[in-house]
């Protein structure tokens, strides 16, 4: 239940000597509350701390934990592709953009998934977004031209185009078609089994597609990118420093309740014991 995720880790990259839960909140396109409760959740799992102090900052540090993981994370951020990587580039291309799909689909630990993510995304195959303490996935051009986007062309080209033939010539047996050329591997070779066939080219010079359709998936990507932009409708400037000043209220109101109300309910204790001792002695006199 406490096991570390690729949002956690995320968070834990994004945290430095001027963080604070109140400032949180704009980093990662959240709302204070919602930041405030993620950031509960990381405490909790033991990997930062957040320290209150007057004036309504509360600063967010990293602990031990949290700094382990982010050497373990650099360090496997370095490694090769492996089998599980490309699995992960396939999920993403076929549709799959939030972090429990990826995980239902590829049915791994959430740990291990938060790992091979970052190193994707750490060796440009992969980038993703955060939104209401949610985070979301898409390939780059990268990741797309190395896996899913070369797959998925193929439904679309026929055999004869995807070997070079003209309209003369039949259409080359199945056989033909997993013949790779001399000195690069065709779009429709599984990366998979070509680590296993011992090559150790990088997954986007494995899957180099030379006659063509590498610019054309890379056509389709930026368009499909474009169409995701214009879902996504950024702020106007105006519009960000009113929800940033919203935000701050919301922080000072709740900080002031919560830090000086148990100093007010004992000030109105006090205030009704001296009335009743007034009221007690003015009773004595008549």
């Amino acid at each position: 239940m406490n096991e570390l995720s690729f949002l956690d880790l995320a968070i834990l990259k994004k945290t430095d000597a001027e963080s604070s839960v109140e400032k949180f909140g704009s980093m990662i396109n959240t709302s204070f509350f919602e930041t405030a409760n993620l950031l509960g959740t990381i405490k909790i799992k033991g990997y930062i701390g957040i320290e209150s102090s007057i004036g309504g900052i509360s600063k967010v540090t990293i602990t031990d934990a949290g700094t382990s993981i982010l050497a373990v994370a650099e360090q496997k951020s370095k490694e090769q592709i492996e089998p599980l990587d490309n699995a992960i580039l396939h999920s993403l291309a076929a549709g799959t953009k939030d972090l429990d799909s990826l995980q239902n689909a590829l049915n791994i630990r959430s740990g291990d998934l938060a790992y091979h993510l970052n190193k994707l995304v750490a060796q440009g195959f992969a980038d993703y977004e955060i939104r209401s303490a949610k985070v979301s996935f898409m390939l780059t051009e990268q990741g797309f031209n190395a896996t899913g986007g070369v797959r998925v062309q193929q439904s679309l080209v026929s055999p004869a185009e995807f070997a070079g033939e003209d309209d003369e010539g039949p259409a080359p047996p199945a056989s033909a078609k997993h013949t790779p050329p001399s000195d690069s591997a065709p779009p429709w070779v599984d990366p998979v089994d070509i680590k296993k066939e011992g090559h150790n080219e990088d997954v986007a010079h494995i899957l180099k597609d030379e006659h063509g359709h590498r610019a054309h998936a890379g056509h389709r990507h930026e368009a499909s990118s474009e169409g995701g932009h214009r879902q996504h409708k950024p702020l106007s400037p105006e519009e960000q420093k009113r929800q940033e000043k919203h935000r701050r209220m919301a922080s000072k109101m709740h900080y002031y309740f919560h830090e000086y109300l148990p100093y007010l309910l004992l000030l109105l204790v006090v205030g009704a014991i001296f009335v009743g001792a007034i009221f007690l002695g003015l009773s004595k006199l008549a």
